[in-house]
């Protein structure tokens, strides 16, 4: 392409002329079908195809080993025998017709070249050392092999393997290195090289091989190798990019339909398609928004930070010279560091001139270059202003007959922020020094003094304010009425005057006197016009009666905030505009219609089909006081508020995306959701806050496990072309302490502004939930002191809090830069062989994401340089998009549904995992739209993201579980069986990594590898039903209770995130609902304690929840006892003052203490011995839970035969469910490494009974004790009290084994569907159910029909108690009772 004519054509479109070329820059050709990949799998010849790939890796084993021969001869006598081998089998393929394509044929090629040998001779590698080891050890030899040896197995194996696949691998075979282009097993190309030189880049290609195979595996490196570059791969990425494209333009169609089609026309959607829309608008970022108008809003924020931190680092260097200038002053000067803030602040208001030349005279030399840089901040943003959209196309004109931007050209350059404390501090009081200097001011100025005078009495409708006598006596005259009103001071004004007008104009001001705001929706964005339209000039006798915090600094951060505010929002509003207007017939263009393009009648019928008016009273950006007449500076911003995009008429559904709902402050409504739930918001976000920004080992793992979003992404720090950690580190460092060089801030700024720094998720969950709450308000404090403390102690604890969400907020910043980095070198060096065409068709996809900006740059392009320079915006473009779509961003994730989830009691850090999935679903996406381009080094680079996040995301947590099981020599059997019976509900699915057993102890030393790896949420839920599964398989229950199970606990762990409760939640839960009981069984209180016990307890109980991690101790059964840091490092010190164990007994040891610390990974203990008592007290409990259901019905006086024999049955299903538990946790004690013996010591020193028979896996039912038969007698119904068929059902129940592989006795119990209620016989019978998990009661076919639903939701309460309800046999009980 010529630079000259900048364009780009897309596909084989025919060119007549380079006018066409200009005017239809993107011509599109649909994908060429890929005919082989539909051929392969839908036509005959699957058969042949693998007949081929059968041959054709057999041959090819035969030319790998004979061209390992021939390397031999070819490197010492420079001869080209490889070359012979190579060609040879080629022409034998080719004369055979051997072709093998598409999946099938290419991966039976594979198996038969790559998989075969290298498994034999690893088979042959082990059968071998066994021998030599049985020679070497003779009868000595155990069967069981120690861990050296069993390591030394498998390298032999391994290398047996990895030089098999040397032997066999021929020219042209792929490594995973080849497959992703970078690494250092990428092989060296052939061609072009000769004799020796080509010999020894043979055998260095094999030996890369060898190692790969070694590092990786025989398999994994040969499949992926052949088939990654298969003309089939392509068409499979292809295929699914296409259709994943596809879906998200039918979800945008369907949405689209939904937001425009008119009520009763073709294109509106039915109920369910319309819930549906609505569901997935709900929980998208961006809702009903198109892409482009959503990604522009998102970088609103991030445009406005750029500018704050620039005026940051101005400010850091003029505080930094400040204190340089004041060592050099001489000890009588006049000029201290609060004169030289005035005279800077002086100099920032100033709008003459020549004033301001003359202040900045008065400023030390050395800080002038830099307050200079301040206001030319300032006026570099007006300008911006001036230039902006808004002011070029408005034509607003004002009560006063002014054009609206006039009056905003008029105030812009004097505006400076100002704060004033008795706007924040409602019980602000002024000092008497600025009481008596206002007075003085008023009377001495007689029209300011009229003037407050006047607003008074016309305000005064019952004339108390002002009462006759106080005017005669005062020389105060009243004239004129109503509107027309004024008072005129008749002489010298009074002290008495002086004191009504200070304190009038003082309560004019105060936040009592501040009007509420009525109810409605403001916009997320606005411009804030009031900012320039009326400005009040306040004297500053006036201003310091009214509190003004005198900082220049603070005045000139909030001065850059405002304006690069309302310069980023006129760019959003005013780049939406252009879209809509150059893109009319577009999905864009339909959502915001330019009104300048419509009629009246058109409006009308728009208005008709659901679209408002942006600007108008019902689609207005902000909301004004209730009960009074509006404003001109209000009417103002209600109506320019909405900038470029006043006057569009736009869906409501869109309207409603770009505004919050808020409610009137006044309402009844709003006072109590504020008052409480407001609270409760507060309360969960100080609990997250101090579980993670003020947790040191969270500060650690918040850093170590953002490694894992980089290494998805096929980013390695170290490895290949890309991100520096150097650089990461000395931006993050730059960007917290505001120190660093201008290379340095300049890439800062411009990372920043691009979105990808500062987008953290759970930080700014945290932030959002304490600084907006429920967002029902307007107004909200600005940080986490400020909610917390509000704002006279929040300056005190920002100085703690700020540096550290700084660094908690920099771990994420790191990786994203690193990332960002990465992204670019890896796109510039993927494109750098591509056509000009192609860079700009990959980085603008096809044109879609040009701004009309960049659109017009493009056209305007004439030379090399100002293309190359726009190129390098596309490529840092595109990397930033990459980065926000592949990495968990907090701005990409604030859907409704999730702002609503954060307001719930539930779910305690829901962004995050929200995020996991979005992000990972798009690594995917990208992987596969790369490998689908018909760029090769794109395509390799979609290969290495998506061999990264396979790696990342399923392959690690399997390779840890395996070599921590090695290393540690643990069983996994043994982790398997610690989680299934003792595991704490968030372990079921997580991925546990075995640190070591003490063999005399039997203590178990683990580490939770979950908590280290963020893409566990991804697969938490497959784990999960895998352990759920084989535990009830074990228990022996029915194939119904194992689905229920398996639904029942997948789901929940899938929803478990979003679902659990919050840490606030859980501790209000355990003192109220649980009865003074923690989710896990613990004690908070003891049912015994007094009131003032249990009061001081719940208190600390929640306390716990609520305190710093910072802080060394804990709160455990309602007492504050050390951490476990503190146990390690002062218990282990200085035994006598902290006791280095905890009460359970666990050793606190100081280096296991600092490793955790500093590595951010907690190794876990359990104690089989201690374990074992407390499941067995719980199982205690739950049998007596289970016998309670029979012992309610014998003092029943309306208890029938029918009800006593079915809640026997009941007690005893319950009784036989926790029995089979039981036994199971037997048996993985077993696992563990207690014997029966062992098992029976424990529980006999403890008094535990009752568990002979369980050991022995068989069930033991209830008997009808004494005090039944007592009790029976009592209530009168001893006689009607079943005794044979009780009788006949517990010899029935005794055959029933706890191990469900054991077969039951003979006689089995006996269901019959045709009898009356009595329904249980022993003996022959029609259907016979031999053990069943459940098997006792059976309904009718009418009763199973009718009872269906509330069975299922039974069982689905008994497995996932915590999702569904009360796990203490609730839902048997709720049955046998509903039998009566």
């Amino acid at each position: 392409m010529a630079v000259d004519t900048p364009r780009f054509v897309l596909g084989p479109a025919p060119v007549e002329n380079e006018d066409q070329v200009a005017t239809d820059r993107f011509v599109l050709d649909p994908p060429p079908k890929n005919e082989e990949l539909d051929q392969q799998f839908y036509d005959d010849t699957f058969l042949g195809e693998l007949g081929e790939g059968i041959v054709s890796g057999a041959s090819k084993v035969v030319e790998g080993v004979a061209g390992l021969a021939s390397i031999v001869p070819d490197v010492v006598l420079g001869t080209n025998y490889g070359d012979k081998v190579t060609e040879t089998a080629e022409n034998f393929r080719d004369s055979l017709g051997i072709d093998p394509t598409g999946v099938v044929g290419v991966g039976a090629e594979v198996v038969s070249q790559f998989v075969y040998l290298p498994v034999k001779a690893a088979s042959l590698a082990g059968k071998g050392y066994m021998a030599a080891r049985a020679l070497r050890k003779g009868k000595a030899a155990s069967t069981s092999l120690t861990k050296g040896e069993r390591f030394a197995l498998a390298s032999k194996q391994l290398g047996a393997a990895g030089l098999a696949e040397v032997a066999v691998a021929t020219d042209g075979t792929t490594t995973i290195g080849d497959w992703v282009e970078m690494g250092p097993t990428q092989t060296e190309d052939l061609i072009g090289l000769h004799g020796q030189e080509k010999a020894l880049a043979r055998l260095g290609n094999r030996a890369k091989i060898a190692g790969e195979s070694l590092g990786v595996g025989t398999v994994v490196g040969g499949a992926l190798g052949a088939l990654g570059r298969s003309a089939p791969a392509q068409g499979i990425a292809k295929n699914a990019s296409a259709k994943l494209e596809q879906a998200g333009k039918n979800i945008d169609d369907l949405l689209f339909r939904r937001a425009t089609a008119a009520p009763g026309s073709p294109e509106e959607l039915g109920k369910f398609k319309s819930f549906v829309a609505d569901a997935l608008a709900f929980s998208r970022y961006r809702g009903f928004l198109p892409e482009q108008v959503a990604t522009k809003r998102l970088l609103v924020d991030p445009t406005v930070q750029n500018e704050i931190k620039k005026a940051e680092l101005t400010l850091k260097k003029v505080e930094k010279e400040i204190d340089a200038s004041l060592k050099k002053m001489k000890p009588n000067s006049k000029l201290d560091r609060v004169g030289i803030m005035t005279k800077i602040e002086d100099f920032l208001t100033e709008a003459d001139e020549i004033k301001q030349a003359g202040v900045l005279k008065e400023i030390p030399v050395e800080i002038r270059p830099n307050v200079q840089n301040m206001r030319s901040h300032i006026t570099e943003l007006s300008q911006k202003i001036l230039d902006g959209d808004f002011l070029r196309s408005n034509n607003f004109v004002t009560k006063s007959g002014q054009n609206l931007d006039d009056v905003i050209k008029e105030n812009l350059n004097s505006y400076l922020r100002r704060r004033f404390r008795v706007f924040e501090d409602s019980k602000y009081v002024p000092t008497e020094k600025s009481i008596v200097a206002a007075r003085g001011f008023f009377k001495a100025n007689k029209p300011a003094t009229e003037k407050e005078l006047t607003r008074l009495a016309q305000g005064d409708a019952f004339g108390t304010a002002l009462p006759e006598d106080f005017l005669t006596t005062n020389g105060l005259t009243r004239v004129g009425a109503g509107d027309d009103l004024k008072i005129e001071v008749g002489g010298k004004i009074t002290d008495e005057v002086a004191k009504k007008v200070q304190e009038s104009f003082l309560a004019k001001y105060s936040i009592k006197s501040r009007e509420k705001l009525s109810g409605g929706r403001i916009a997320k964005d606005r411009l804030n016009t009031g900012l320039f339209v009326s400005k009040e000039q306040i004297p500053k006798e006036l201003r310091r009666l009214l509190g003004e915090i005198s900082d220049p600094r603070e005045a000139y951060l909030g001065t850059i905030s405002d304006l690069a505010q309302f310069a980023a929002v006129d760019d959003y509003f005013g780049t939406v505009a252009k879209l809509a207007t150059e893109n009319q017939g577009s999905a864009l263009g339909k959502m915001f219609v330019n009104p300048a393009k419509l009629t009246e009648q058109q409006k009308a019928g728009l208005k008709g089909s659901g679209y408002v008016e942006l600007g108008s009273e019902s689609a207005p950006s902000i909301v004004t006081a209730a009960g009074r007449e509006v404003t001109e500076v209000e009417a103002i911003a209600k109506n320019q508020g909405w900038g470029s995009l006043t006057g569009y008429m736009v869906p409501r559904s869109v309207y409603k995306d770009l505004t919050n709902s808020v409610l009137a402050e006044d309402s009844f409504g709003a006072l109590i959701t504020r008052g409480v739930v407001g609270t409760f918001l507060k309360g969960k976000g100080i609990s997250q806050y101090s579980k993670t920004v003020l947790s040191p080992i969270t500060q650690v793992r918040n850093f170590t496990t953002a490694v894992s979003f980089a290494l998805a992404n096929g980013n390695i720090p170290m490895i290949g072309r890309g991100g520096s950690l150097k650089d990461s580190a000395q931006l993050v460092f730059a960007n917290i302490t505001n120190k660093g060089s201008d290379a340095v801030f300049a890439d800062l700024l411009e990372a920043q502004r691009r979105g990808v720094l500062g987008t953290g998720t759970e930080l700014r969950e945290i932030q959002d939930t304490l600084n907006k709450g429920l967002e029902i308000t307007g107004r909200a404090p600005r940080n986490f002191s400020e909610a917390v403390l509000g704002e006279s102690l929040s300056k005190a604890i920002s100085k703690v809090t700020t540096p550290l969400e700084n660094v908690y907020q920099g771990s994420d910043d790191f990786w994203k830069y690193f990332s960002y980095n990465a992204e670019q070198a890896k796109l510039r060096n993927a494109l750098a062989k591509s056509t000009d065409d192609q860079k700009l068709a990959y980085l603008t996809k096809n044109g879609s994401d040009l701004t009309p900006e960049q659109s017009l740059k493009l056209d305007n392009t004439t030379n090399p340089e100002e293309f190359g320079s726009l190129l390098d915006e596309l490529i840092k473009d595109r990397a930033a998009q990459i980065v926000r779509d592949t990495v968990p961003n907090y701005n990409k994730a604030a859907s409704d549904l999730i702002k609503f989830g954060r307001k719930l009691p539930v779910g305690s850090f829901i962004t995050f995992p929200a995020e996991m999935y979005r992000t990972s679903f798009n690594i995917v996406k990208q992987a596969l739209d790369d490998m689908a381009s018909d760029i090769p080094a794109i395509q390799a680079r979609g290969r290495q993201r998506l061999i990264g996040f396979t790696s990342v995301a399923v392959v690690a947590p399997l390779a840890a579980a395996d070599v921590a099981s090695a290393v540690s020599d643990v069983p996994k059997d043994v982790m398997e069986a610690y989680k299934r019976s003792f595991g704490a509900p968030w372990e079921k699915g997580a991925t546990l990594l075995a640190l070591g057993q003490d063999k005399e102890t039997g203590k178990l030393s683990y580490s939770n590898f979950s908590t280290s790896n963020p893409y566990d949420t991804l697969f938490r839920f497959a784990n999960r039903a895998a352990t759920e599964g084989q535990k009830s398989i074990s228990e022996g229950q029915d194939p119904d209770d194992v689905m229920v199970r398996l639904m029942t606990s997948t789901l929940g762990e899938f929803f478990a995130p979003f679902l659990d409760e919050a840490m606030l939640t859980e501790s209000l839960l355990d003192i109220t609902v649980r009865g003074g009981r923690t989710g896990t069984g613990a004690q908070v209180f003891n049912p015994e304690d007094s009131y003032g016990a249990k009061g001081s307890k719940m208190f600390l109980h929640v306390m716990d929840t609520l305190l710093p991690s910072l802080v060394p101790m804990n709160v455990s059964g309602g007492e504050i006892e050390p951490s476990r840091f503190a146990r390690g490092l002062v218990g282990s010190m200085f035994p006598d003052l902290i006791n280095p164990k905890d009460k359970l007994g666990r050793e606190r040891e100081l280096t296991t203490e600092l490793f955790r610390q500093f590595s951010g990974v907690t190794p876990l203990e359990f104690d089989p011995n201690k374990s074992l008592v407390y499941a067995a007290r719980r199982f205690q409990r739950s049998q007596s839970d289970a016998r309670r259901i029979f012992n309610s019905k014998v003092d029943d006086r309306n208890a029938t035969p029918e009800s006593l024999k079915n809640a026997y049955i009941a007690a005893n299903e319950a009784k036989l469910r926790i029995d089979r538990q039981y036994y199971q946790m037997f048996q993985d004690l077993k696992t563990l490494g207690m014997t029966s013996r062992d098992i029976k010591k424990i529980l006999k020193t403890e008094n535990i009974g009752g568990v002979r028979s369980i050991l022995r896996g068989e069930f033991d039912p209830f008997n009808i004790t004494d005090t039944n038969k007592r009790k029976m007698k009592e209530a009168g119904i001893r006689e009607l009290f079943p005794r044979e068929e009780i009788r006949d059902l517990r010899n029935s129940f005794k055959r029933l084994p706890l191990d469900e592989r054991r077969e039951a006795s003979p006689e089995p119990l006996v269901v019959d569907n045709t009898s009356s209620p009595e329904r249980f016989v022993l003996g022959p019978a029609p259907t016979v159910v031999s053990a069943p998990a459940t098997p006792i009661v059976a309904a009718s076919s009418t009763e199973s029909t009718n009872n269906f639903g509330e069975g299922l939701l039974n069982r689905a309460r008994t497995f996932a108690p915590g999702l569904l309800g009360d796990p203490k046999n609730q839902a048997i009980v709720d049955r046998a009772q509903d039998n009566q």
